[in-house]
């Protein structure tokens, strides 16, 4: 009786020893499973809203020591150093991650505006593609920093880099210039761009543009001949307000921008929209017409274009 039940306890625990063995090689599959499925979905992630050339040109047109965080240092005292999966969200697919990325990147850039970080150039570029490209999600956010820094570029150059009236230090890289230079060419083609809804993106580049003091003979006659065009009143809106901006600084077109500001703060243009519903015939003739009355936005840029420098 007794080498039965012995018998019949080594089986119980053969058994339970196979059960558990079953259950163990079962666990690390799934788990092997999961970690698969994570790699799959970093992969995926990464590719994702941004090509494997861009992806590429992130890693090695990037010098990424220069892109850190200003406001997070690590325990040995070093800022944050971002990679190039931080520009690679920018172009993410999900706004809220695009959000994100802008935003560390616009503290990389220009910290709290007053400063044109070494960031900036090594960035620059890849900031000018993702407003040039409609999948880009921010592509206003990203104006606006573009501007911040323009501002914040003209600031050091006028004054030298130093602590500004508010208290904020004035610096920017010898290189920011020449990039600067660069994004301003870039960007000069979409003051025409053409994709439907896209009034904003057109707006913001005026903005940005009226920044490039230095061009300001050219720009001014690009901004009147876009003006003509321009089927939205906000971006029309900008492009006048951008002239005021300019026109102080203009040698050879200054005279010529005051005299159109003028024009325009007293021109209702094509007047008020028709009401489609009343008349569909009158509503689609005025929809054909450019002109927009502009008026308020031209009696600002006109203050803005007789100030003194």
């Amino acid at each position: 009786m007794k080498g039965t039940e012995s018998t019949e306890s080594t089986e119980s625990a053969e058994d339970a020893e196979g059960a558990e063995g079953a259950e163990d090689a079962e666990n690390a599959e799934d788990a092997e499973g999961a970690e698969d499925a994570e790699d799959a979905e970093g992969t995926e992630y990464a590719g994702a809203g941004v090509g494997a050339e861009s992806a590429a040109r992130f890693v090695m047109e990037v010098d990424w020591t220069k892109v850190v965080d200003p406001y997070l240092p690590g325990p040995d005292g070093q800022y944050r150093q971002y990679g190039p999966e931080l520009l690679e969200r920018l172009w993410s697919p999900d706004l809220r991650t695009a959000d994100d990325a802008h935003a560390a990147l616009h503290f990389a850039c220009c910290g709290d505006g007053g400063s044109v970080r070494p960031a900036a150039p090594e960035v620059l570029p890849f900031l000018v593609e993702a407003v040039r490209d409609p999948a880009v999600k921010v592509r206003t956010q990203i104006l606006e920093t573009l501007g911040v820094l323009a501002r914040a570029g003209n600031d050091t150059r006028a004054s030298g880099p130093g602590p500004s009236p508010g208290g904020r230090w004035r610096t920017a890289p010898a290189a920011w210039p020449a990039a600067w230079e660069r994004a301003v060419d870039a960007l000069l083609p979409l003051l025409a761009d053409g994709e439907e809804g896209d009034e904003d993106v057109r707006a913001g580049v005026a903005a940005v543009l009226a920044r490039a003091t230095h061009r300001a003979d050219e720009l001014l006659g690009r901004f009147l001949a876009r003006f003509e065009d321009e089927p939205h009143r906000s971006a029309a809106e900008q492009l006048v307000l951008a002239v005021g901006e300019l026109a102080p600084h203009a040698v050879e077109r200054r005279e010529d921008a005051v005299v159109w500001l003028r024009q325009r703060a007293t021109d209702a243009g094509k007047g008020e929209e028709p009401d489609m519903d009343d008349d569909i015939d009158a509503w689609l003739a005025w929809m054909e017409q450019h002109g927009h009355d502009v008026r308020p936005a031209a009696a600002v840029a006109l203050r803005r274009a007789l100030r003194p420098l």
